[in-house]
């Protein structure tokens, strides 16, 4: 600081002042303090360095106006009307209120100008370098402004992706719509398909079953799902799968039938195909169960094996008829002879009617076998049905096994068919 101390100061206010003043000249701040006319009174060397004033342009009772001039002179001020740009800051001095500014010199210097007034004194000026805080500032708008640019352009990455998002769910929700649509539909196909359709895991537990299989074992679908084979077949049934379940868990396909009772009353049979399924290692994770109901099959099958007996023992029957047939012609011929020749003989009557009697009654059995086994010609007439019943019966009673019963419940009054009788006592017979 350059100032000239009064007469009558001590030689330890000397002391203090000029430490004061050697104190100021070392802040980075330009400090400058005028009395009140305005005039200067003091200043620290920063003044000089920062708004690059000659040395000899500054002494203790400089006024205030020729610094404001000597700037506004050499353009600290930018262009326009010097005494005006004068005036404005002479102003603003002589008003001693606290002010504060920002000037950027022309060397891009950028100076912080603060005024405090000092009451009744005077005031201090104090000029603060901010050209690196000014520039930082800069930069960090700079740095900001890049960063809301890359925010921003984030942001809009940001909204066109939740964008892309909400149509991928949409498209997802769609897609999951179809999914569903199309396992419903795939379930009514599989439920409507006349098979008995399960997918069982590794561990014997169902993991589906189609309607037709959980009908088959009278038990809801949805309650399948979870048991275990043992569980659903009973124990009698799954000890005869079992061993062609072994097989499949070997990666074998295997195809086997079985037979179920059903409320301990009716035996129901069915055919099965077993197909494993194997993951990319090539073991087996589970099988897929296709079986048929074949109890009607098997109903057909042994009612052409019955039919089949029949026919033999149509055709075994009508050779040995033919057989008898031939012998009884012989015996009713040789018997009508005897009786014709002495017809007065009363053996006659005794032995020989008797004997052609049996032998005619004999003759009509094996007409009637004939006609079982179909090698007589049709010949329909009228035929009363009750009748034509009880000679059935007569027939039947003699060939049936003693614990067969056959009982009718024949109309009181007659019954007449246009019928074959022979061809309609065989149909009635099977």
């Amino acid at each position: 600081m350059t100032a000239t101390p009064t007469d009558n100061q001590t030689s330890e206010q000397r002391r203090r002042y000029d430490l004061l003043l050697a104190g100021l000249d070392l802040l980075d701040q330009a400090i400058a303090v005028f009395d009140a006319t305005p005039k200067l009174v003091t200043w620290n060397k920063a003044v000089l360095r920062l708004l690059d004033f000659p040395e000899n342009l500054l002494k203790v009772g400089l006024p205030f106006e020729e610094l404001v001039r000597f700037n506004a002179n050499r353009g600290e001020y930018g262009e326009g009307n010097p005494e005006a740009m004068i005036a404005e800051r002479m102003a603003a001095a002589r008003s001693f209120q606290p002010h504060y500014t920002e000037r950027t010199r022309p060397n891009g210097r950028v100076l912080a100008i603060r005024g405090v007034p000092i009451p009744n004194l005077g005031f201090v000026s104090l000029w603060t370098d901010i050209t690196n805080q000014r520039r930082y500032e800069e930069v960090i708008q700079q740095q900001n402004a890049i960063l809301e640019a890359r925010v921003s352009a984030r942001t809009r990455d940001l909204e066109n992706a939740n964008t892309r998002l909400a149509h991928a769910n949409a498209e997802i929700d769609q897609i999951a719509d179809a999914l569903r649509r199309s396992e419903a539909r795939l379930r009514l196909i599989i439920d409507s398909i006349p098979a008995l359709i399960a997918y069982v895991g590794r561990d014997e537990v169902y993991r589906f079953a189609n309607k037709g299989y959980a009908e088959w074992f009278e038990i809801d679908k949805d309650a399948i799902v979870g048991k275990t084979i043992a569980e659903v077949f009973g124990e009698k049934a799954y000890a005869q799968i079992l061993p062609h379940l072994l097989k499949a868990k070997e990666g074998e396909r295997v195809s086997y039938e079985y037979a179920r009772t059903l409320h301990g009353k009716r035996t129901v049979y069915a055919r099965s195909v077993v197909v494993p399924e194997l993951d990319g290692t090539g073991e087996v994770i589970g099988f897929f169960v296709l079986s048929i109901d074949i109890t009607e099959q098997k109903a057909h099958q042994a009612a052409l094996i019955q039919a089949q007996k029949m026919e033999a023992v149509g055709q075994l029957t009508g050779g040995l008829a033919h057989d008898f047939n031939n012998l009884l012609s012989v015996i009713i011929g040789n018997l009508s002879a005897l009786q014709e020749r002495s017809p007065s003989d009363d053996r006659n009557k005794e032995f020989v009617a008797p004997a052609l009697h049996a032998a005619q009654r004999g003759a009509e059995l094996i007409k009637r076998l004939l006609t079982f086994s179909r090698r007589q010609a049709l010949e329909p007439s009228a035929v009363e049905v009750s009748a034509l019943v009880q000679n059935m019966l007569h027939l039947l009673t003699r060939s049936l096994p003693e614990n067969v019963d056959i009982r009718t419940r024949l109309p009181d009054e007659p019954v007449y068919v246009f019928a074959d009788p022979h061809q309609l006592e065989n149909a009635l017979l099977n």
